[in-house]
């Protein structure tokens, strides 16, 4: 069993503690980049009250904390939320996705990690082990998408995800 295996039965004090390996918080990814306080508060109002169409996100220069790096009004099209994805370094979002299916109006709130070809491997491999910490942040996500080029994050492709998970 597991306490054989790490020898806790050596260690009559541990015996009893189902956890006696080190947890680690929600906050904080294995690469040590943490969530900054103010993305949920900012999270929330976009999911709740609709204050923004989307949030861009981003690792801080140091490699520390994920930080909003920019919010879109609520009147802002897909095509500006994308053009907000630099052609040579990662982000993180969520787009609130509106369309329209033959049985009415849909909206749902996808998670985007763009990590396109041309960025820095580290920062690929950061924003890649980081990113289900930010998801866990952000609960309440419908879809998430991961694109590496424009043609994986087009309109037409994300609704087809949309539509593909709400079955």
């Amino acid at each position: 069993g597991i306490n054989a295996e790490y020898g806790v039965s050596n260690f009559p004090s541990l015996q009893h503690t189902s956890r006696f390996l080190p947890t680690q918080t929600s906050k904080m990814s294995n690469t040590g980049v943490t969530v900054c306080n103010d993305i949920i508060p900012k999270w929330n109002e976009m999911k709740l009250r609709k204050t923004c169409k989307y949030i861009i996100f981003r690792i801080s220069d140091d490699l520390k904390e994920i930080v909003i790096e920019k919010e879109g009004p609520t009147n802002a099209t897909y095509d500006d939320f994308l053009n907000e994805f630099p052609s040579n370094d990662c982000r993180y979002a969520v787009v609130n996705i509106d369309y329209t299916l033959s049985d009415g109006e849909r909206s749902k709130i996808v998670f985007f990690l763009w990590a396109p070809e041309h960025s820095k491997v580290k920062h690929k491999m950061i924003y890649a082990g980081t990113k289900d910490t930010i998801k866990k942040a952000l609960q309440g996500i419908n879809a998430e998408i991961q694109g590496t080029d424009r043609s994986e994050v087009t309109f037409d492709a994300v609704v087809a995800k949309c539509q593909s998970i709400s079955q």
